[in-house]
């Protein structure tokens, strides 16, 4: 009994059909696990913008337990996502365990082999955020600046994906996704009295040109304490408002 051959377009090999060349074999090796930024579909980051939206309970949350018992919590809810991440770059159980339940959420970048880096993710970054921001600043500052940039953020990445035809230069992101940033953090600012309004205009500026611009640190821990720290400064400048630091301690 014959076994049915083809032949290469390139050579002149022949391998059975029921075989897998060893090309072959090395694509199936080199597909990623999850798709790289440029190749995470848009009803994946929409996905992955809707944890932002479940993620309010967190200045939610900051509001009403009020400081320090919302530093403290946040701390240690921090801490232990620090201590995944890097769980998960040295334990192969941790890691599987990891990427069966988030990984379709997660970015390449974000979901890297075990034994190569340490990379946190982009949630442990928003509970970083959220904590040195009550830290740093009064809770009328940073619930809204965290809010803002949770839904401003959102508003651009969806936005930019969608409909983003015109970029900054050589920068990923685009006029249009930096232009729902702008609208949303206006929205969202203006929203809540706690804050000095020009103050507030101010910061939503500032932060859409930091989450535009790509720094070694993570836009969930740059923005929200960037876009804070220029509410505070501008409220001291333009109104002599006491500049409060590390206001989340206990007096």
């Amino acid at each position: 009994m014959g076994t049915t051959c083809y032949r290469e377009a390139c050579g002149t090999e022949l391998f059975p059909v029921n075989m897998v060349r060893p090309r072959e074999i090395l694509l199936v090796q080199s597909l990623p696990l999850v798709a790289s930024s440029t190749q995470f579909s848009y009803a994946a980051e929409v996905g992955r913008k809707a944890l932002h939206l479940l993620a309010l309970v967190i200045p939610l949350g900051m509001w009403m337990l009020g400081t320090p018992l919302a530093l403290y919590v946040l701390g240690a809810v921090s801490t232990v996502a620090v201590g995944a991440d890097v769980a998960r770059a040295y334990s192969p159980w941790v890691n599987d365990w990891i990427r069966t339940i988030f990984g379709s959420l997660m970015r390449a970048e974000e979901l890297p082999e075990v034994g190569t880096r340490v990379t946190f993710n982009g949630a442990t970054c928003v509970l970083v955020g959220a904590a040195l921001l009550t830290l740093l600043v009064p809770l009328r500052v940073a619930v809204p600046v965290l809010t803002m940039t949770m839904l401003a953020d959102a508003a651009a990445a969806l936005v930019g994906r969608r409909i983003g035809h015109h970029s900054w230069g050589s920068l990923s992101a685009t006029v249009e996704g930096s232009t729902a940033f702008v609208i949303t953090g206006l929205a969202v600012m203006g929203a809540f009295p706690s804050m000095a309004l020009l103050p507030a205009v101010c910061g939503v500026l500032v932060a859409a040109v930091v989450e535009a611009v790509p720094l070694p640190v993570n836009d969930n821990i740059r923005v929200p304490l960037v876009a804070a720290l220029v509410v505070m400064i501008g409220e001291t400048v333009l109104y002599d408002a006491p500049l409060h630091v590390f206001a989340g301690l206990p007096v």
